[in-house]
């Protein structure tokens, strides 16, 4: 047990002569339920719990009496050093709450409480659980490192063979890595980063913070003087970071022509998925990523929307509408809102998706991007041989082949400044605005989307929406 794990011993002793009223109001500061009786020089002699002094004063002994008269002259002790598993494990066997720990002159060294080891066992439990979700195989495909990244919820992995820490997997490396055209079923380690910044146990919150700052990393993998992984040090876990908070406009003006009959009275962003429309799906993810102030662009049946959300107290966001006399586009409908203080997310209102936003603002900040659009990959598999020709010549054949292409996910993140590009009262869509802004050189990154995303505007992937969220809450 380290250094700060220990409790202060000058509050939990007393000498053997004190009197139980002592003992009692000392025992009340030090909220640990007993007192240690100890000699001058610090050797045990005693221990007094809240219980002993209560038994004595029902058998009508006087609290101005020393509390030696009525403590535990034969305590359970041990001698340091000793686990925190160890310990917890005799007191649960003895039945005892207070476990004095001894040097081998019988001085005490320390305290050690049942409740407080517990505590501290169970968060040393889910460390462990923790950093065991967040190894991998170098030999693991990219396919399986993108579903463990999803489970572990840290942004990252480390490549590992049993604890020996052989690089890094951040969720930016295998988004890249999909942008690059290459095969899911390679093995993880080909874009990993090899070397990454680590360091040495023990480490202090200040210095890995101090340390992540200047080498621009998000995680600190922590070592042991074997070179073993010990720790993974989240930045977000110690730093909160300064600006305003990410806020979010959904697009939910459309008509939904293409879902006629189902949109003639109902709108589509309020057409029912499972137990709830669509648009509670997209807010209770929204939601997810910490985000509350929610503004909602209508046009077609707007009362709909607004009379089921109002506010949105009742479903944790705070709500506002701008609401569209005529359809202004994907990003027309942007000037008509309050101009964000930060990075705001647009999502169109007929989007599913389990995208972290967390995780794409952080993408968006890598890249010091103006505005970052959410793409998905997309193949189609020809079913025949393609012939390559130069002019009547063959130049080859590919039997077969299968075409990977990035398509717009509807799911955008921008900075206030990249509205400046969108002209008032006319129709503007954010294909347009995305053409506006690389034409002028400002920058617009892809951010490819590897989890859950289904775009809900045709029949068949509506009745899809059904089939797989039809059931819970989802």
């Amino acid at each position: 047990m380290s250094e700060d794990q220990h409790v202060n011993l000058e509050g939990v002793t007393i000498a053997p002569g004190a009197s139980m009223a002592e003992a009692l109001a000392k025992m009340d500061l030090a909220g640990t339920g007993g007192l240690a009786l100890c000699t001058a020089e610090g050797r045990l002699v005693g221990f007094l719990t809240d219980g002993d002094v209560r038994r004595a004063v029902l058998h009508g002994i006087a609290l101005d009496q020393p509390c030696e008269t009525v403590a535990n002259h034969r305590p359970i002790a041990v001698q340091a050093p000793m686990t925190s598993a160890e310990a917890l494990k005799l007191m649960a066997r003895r039945d005892i709450n207070h476990l004095p720990v001894l040097d081998a002159d019988g001085i005490l060294v320390d305290l050690l409480l049942r409740n407080e080891l517990a505590t501290r066992e169970a968060v040393e439990d889910a460390a462990a659980r923790r950093l065991e979700g967040v190894m991998i195989s170098p030999d693991a495909s990219i396919a399986e490192a993108i579903e463990r990244l999803d489970d572990a919820g840290m942004g990252a992995l480390a490549l590992c063979e049993g604890r020996k820490l052989l690089g890094m997997l951040a969720d930016g490396d295998l988004r890249r890595a999909i942008l690059r055209g290459v095969p899911l079923t390679d093995a993880c380690e080909t874009i990993a980063i090899k070397d990454p910044v680590t360091a040495r146990q023990p480490v202090s919150t200040g210095d890995a913070l101090d340390l992540m700052v200047a080498r621009g990393i998000d995680h600190l993998p922590v070592l042991d003087g074997d070179g073993d992984l010990v720790d993974l040090i989240l930045r977000r876990d110690i730093a909160v970071e300064a600006g305003p908070a990410l806020s979010a406009v959904i697009m939910a003006g459309g008509f939904g022509k293409r879902l006629l009959p189902l949109t003639e009275h109902v709108p589509k962003p309020m057409l029912p998925v499972g137990d709830r429309p669509l648009l509670e799906r997209t807010i209770k993810q929204l939601r997810r990523s910490g985000i509350r102030d929610v503004s909602m662009t209508t046009h077609y049946l707007q009362d709909h929307i607004a009379q089921h959300f109002g506010d949105g107290e009742e479903f944790g966001v705070r709500i506002s509408y701008a609401n569209e006399d005529q359809p202004l586009g994907t990003a027309g409908g942007l000037k008509l809102i309050e101009r964000p203080a930060g990075p705001f997310v647009v999502i169109n209102g007929d989007i599913l998706t389990g995208v972290s936003f967390e995780k794409m603002l952080a993408y968006h900040r890598e890249h010091e991007a103006e505005l970052t659009v959410g793409v998905r990959r997309y193949v189609i598999d020809v079913p025949f041989g393609v012939v390559e020709c130069d002019e009547a010549r063959i130049t080859g054949l590919q039997e077969k082949p299968s075409l990977t292409f990035f398509i717009n996910a509807g799911i955008y993140l921008l900075e206030p400044a990249a509205c400046d590009a969108i002209p008032d009262g006319r129709h503007f869509d954010m294909t347009d605005l995305i053409k506006k802004l690389v034409d002028d050189g400002r920058t617009v990154v892809s951010y490819p989307i590897i989890e859950y995303w289904l775009d809900v505007g045709r029949p068949e992937d509506y009745q899809r929406a059904q089939e797989e969220h039809g059931v819970g809450p989802g």
